[in-house]
């Protein structure tokens, strides 16, 4: 039994590890003109942050700031920026579960037995995405979005989510402006 419940205990190690990396997905307007924007701002919404902290929000804050500006746009507070930025990091719980099966057996015809037993375990655990949205401040619209699910998910301690977050950030931010 104890075997049992080590495996199981394994098991759940190495699905909560793959859940660990983030997959990057982005969406443009086709028809939006990138070339012209220059400046940026943030677009306020009252969408909520989603159950993540205000130090979450500070970290992925900056990390939009540090990137956007490593591409050559600046920082718009006084008069109208080129486009808006908003974003959202969202922290669902989520569970897993597994289940392992153990048996012996033994025949021979016409007779067969055997003895089996299997043993479920759920486990749960927080999922985390930044969504980055821009929204281009004279017309309004969206006209780029992308996000990197899962790059919240399994954050041990703060210098690990600095870094996860400045990485997936500037890996969201990797296909904007489209070229």
């Amino acid at each position: 039994m104890r075997a049992l419940t080590l495996s199981a205990a394994l098991l759940s190690l190495l699905l909560l590890g793959a859940c660990s990396s983030y997959n990057v997905t982005y969406d443009y307007d086709v028809t939006a003109s990138y070339d012209r924007y220059k400046t940026f701002d943030y677009y306020t919404s009252k969408k909520g942050t989603g159950g993540t902290t205000s130090l979450m929000d500070k970290r992925v804050r900056a990390a939009v700031e540090k990137e956007l500006q490593a591409k050559g746009f600046a920082m718009e507070t006084k008069a109208d920026p080129d486009f808006l930025v908003t974003y959202y990091p969202i922290v669902q719980e989520r569970k897993v579960r597994s289940t392992v099966h153990m048996g012996w057996g033994w025949g021979y015809r016409p007779f067969r037995g055997g003895i089996a037993t299997s043993s479920s375990q759920v486990r749960k655990y927080k999922e985390g995405t930044i969504v980055i949205e821009i929204v281009d401040f004279k017309s309004n619209q969206m006209v780029w979005q992308g996000a990197a699910a899962g790059a919240l998910t399994g954050l041990e301690n703060p210098e690990d989510a600095n870094e996860v977050v400045a990485n997936a950030v500037r890996d969201i931010l990797a296909k904007f402006p489209p070229r």
